[in-house]
């Protein structure tokens, strides 16, 4: 299992998918313990992608003016709430790996992203184990209390409501920002 934890933190350092991995030990332990490999490979990937934006932060990129581009994003998102990233962890649209690298940056809070990772963890971890194994526990679990539905079904009713959401938090600040919502409402008075 140690091995398992090793590998896909490695993995998810490279531009490679760890997808793949994380399936194979899901095939190869079970629920029970791929679940326990895969939350704890992923936590500790999170540290490290933390810190590389973390190291970023703390250095200056003179590579293509790279380092005024970084600091206007940082200013830009710098004011993210929690909940924005937790469902764009849960919509799964963003790459993992690019988010908490940028959360490292940006100095959001470090006992935060272990927490939006891990719920966004959970339910994927459930496909991810249905991928490698055919069995759908949650569905059983549920057909148990009168509703039919299958994991696939529920994680994509999970990712298409989070990227709802989104958009219109996106939407809503937009326009704040161009003050429409202001002449709307002066409008309907």
């Amino acid at each position: 299992m140690i091995l398992a934890i090793f590998l896909i933190c490695i993995v998810s350092l490279t531009p490679l998918p760890t997808l793949p991995m994380v399936i194979f030990y899901y095939s190869k332990f079970g629920l029970v313990d791929g679940f326990i490999v895969v939350t704890i490979a992923s936590n500790l990937k999170i540290l490290i992608h933390y810190n590389i934006g973390k190291i970023l932060r703390n250095k200056k990129l003179k590579f293509f003016n790279l380092d005024k581009k970084l600091s206007k994003a940082k200013k830009k998102y710098k004011f993210l709430k929690t909940k924005d990233i937790l469902l764009i962890r849960l919509s799964n649209l963003f790459i993992t790996r690019i988010l908490n690298i940028f959360l490292g940056f940006s100095n959001f809070s470090l006992k935060k992203t272990f927490i939006i990772n891990n719920i966004a963890l959970l339910p994927w971890q459930l496909l991810y184990f249905y991928s490698a194994t055919k069995l759908d526990p949650l569905s059983e679990i549920i057909s148990r209390l009168g509703i039919n539905i299958t994991i696939v079904k529920l994680l994509s009713f999970i990712s298409i409501t989070s990227i709802t959401f989104l958009s219109i938090r996106i939407l809503i600040g937009v326009l704040k920002r161009f003050k429409i919502i202001n002449k709307i409402g002066e409008f309907i008075k």
